[in-house]
């Protein structure tokens, strides 16, 4: 069996090794750190998926001597340049001399290819080519990175001098870059090295077999948590006439902290999916919109739908519903069915819009003479949820969608606090048939919350797949176009 390419990565200490390899190989575990000289040691990071090595990356330390080293080769090794390479990493041997030199070029000489990164954000300098001169005596096929860590610029200059020394020189920003730029970086090493093309050409394959396995799984996990936040019920026993108010209370906090426990299990659950464990602590990915309490008001200022929509979206599934009638009696109903349920679905909406919070009550309720005698809301078991809010749903894929955005794009170099977009209201800008598609799957989720059918959950799952697909960067489409139905609120 043909082993998979690796390729070393060198460069000069603290500029950006480390951020290459966890990027490239989406593994947040790399040590990256600004004190120089975090890495000491050749460390392999191997690319899998399903258990296969695609290929191999090996994080180096840097060049500390790279001009002693090389006047050493010139001045007193002898025979061929791969061979001077050679007799310097055993002359030596069990010295401190040129240790991080014979660290980083072992693999090397042991067959990986070459990626030389070096940092735009800071000039050129003529004793980089001491560096590069040395990967050259190498004979080993090598490519360059300009990786920017810094706010200054000096790329072009750069460019200039890595093209007249490596045949393939590209700007690659580690804390930038997507899936996307991984793969058009791993295009590019198939020119440093032929004979690993057909390597590569499996590794990605694998990899965008990856990415839609990924994708399909995400689209699972949203789906599992709108269908059990939407059809979610807690009951309580019979509440005693005395304690009734602390009850209540008690079982309405119960409720809104379960449903906030399944949205943050399923935000572990996508960042798990993604690779994202070790770079980020709990809560760190939310900032700022997404950490905000998923029933605060400045959430649902932010996200869902706009009353108007919510309105159309109730008016229409209303409407939808009493149609079912009109057809079932083929008629005969001269289209009353679909204007009462429009009305229904219009009363609807507006009487549950405002209630972020839902409220706890008696299953079964006695009437206002019951209340009266103070017996109506005792004696029975009490029961809350489903949430009946129609913007719920549409607030909760909102957080999901948004999400999974920053997961699915963000680089695994990364270790700062991401910033999302408060105002982002994915749900806002999907034409007006998607939102009462889903309006209407919701609301039959909320009726059926005993028993969800098959059916409605794998026509959401299909609804959330779409969205899924056209957020990934490597996704294959764009998310549909604003709404421009002229519904109020738009």
């Amino acid at each position: 069996m043909v082993e998979p390419p690796r390729f070393a990565v060198v460069g000069r200490v603290n500029k950006g090794k480390s951020s290459i390899v966890a990027t490239l190989a989406e593994d947040p575990s790399v040590a990256i750190h600004a004190r120089p000289g975090t890495t000491r040691i050749c460390t392999r990071f191997p690319v899998e998926v399903d258990g296969e090595v695609l290929f191999e990356l090996v994080d180096t330390p840097g060049f500390e001597e790279a001009d002693r080293a090389l006047d050493w080769l010139e001045n007193e090794a002898g025979g061929e340049r791969p061979a001077r390479v050679r007799a310097l990493l055993r002359h030596f041997v069990g010295t401190d001399d040129f240790i991080e030199e014979r660290t980083l070029l072992a693999p090397i000489m042991d067959g990986a290819a070459i990626l030389y990164v070096v940092d735009g954000a800071h000039p050129f300098r003529s004793n980089h080519k001491a560096e590069m001169e040395i990967l050259r005596w190498t004979g080993r096929p090598g490519m360059a990175l300009v990786n920017r860590i810094g706010p200054g610029d000096h790329t072009a200059a750069w460019l200039d001098a890595l093209r007249s020394r490596f045949d393939v020189v590209r700007v690659f920003d580690a804390h930038t870059a997507d899936f996307t730029d991984r793969i058009e970086l791993l295009q590019s090493f198939r020119t440093i090295d032929p004979a690993a093309a057909p390597a590569i050409d499996r590794a990605l394959d694998a990899m965008h077999g990856e990415r839609r396995r990924r994708r399909a799984e995400a689209s699972l996990i949203v789906t599992d948590l709108l269908v059990d936040a939407l059809t979610l019920t807690l009951t309580e026993a019979a509440l005693d006439a005395e304690a009734i108010e602390q009850r209540r209370a008690a079982l309405e906090e119960r409720f809104h902290d379960a449903l906030r426990t399944r949205e943050q299990d399923a935000r572990r659950r996508v960042e798990r999916l993604y690779n994202h464990v070790v770079a980020w602590a709990e809560g760190e990915l939310d900032r700022p919109v997404l950490d905000a309490d998923l029933f605060a008001e400045r959430t649902w200022d932010s996200l869902g739908l706009s009353d108007g929509q919510v309105i159309a979206v109730t008016t229409g599934a209303g409407a939808v519903t009493g149609g079912a009638i009109d057809a079932a009696v083929g008629g005969a109903s001269f289209l009353a069915g679909t204007a009462i349920g429009a009305a229904v679905g219009l009363i609807g909406g507006l009487t549950r819009l405002g209630r972020r919070y839902a409220t706890a009550g008696p299953t079964e309720k006695l009437g206002a003479l019951g209340r009266a005698v103070g017996v109506g809301d005792t004696g029975k078991p009490w029961r809350i949820g489903p949430h009946q809010n129609p913007n719920f749903g549409f607030v909760l894929l909102d957080r999901a969608l948004l999400h999974y955005r920053s997961v699915a794009g963000r680089a695994h170099a990364r270790q700062d606090h991401p910033t999302l977009d408060a105002a982002d209201r994915i749900s806002a800008g999907l034409p007006a048939e998607l939102r009462r598609a889903l309006g209407g799957l919701f609301e039959r989720l909320r009726r059926e919350h005993a028993d969800v059918d098959r059916e409605t959950r794998q026509r959401l799952n299909t609804r959330i797949s779409g969205l899924i697909d056209a957020l990934d960067p490597a996704g294959p489409g764009e998310l549909p176009g604003a709404a421009s139905d002229g519904e109020p609120g738009v």
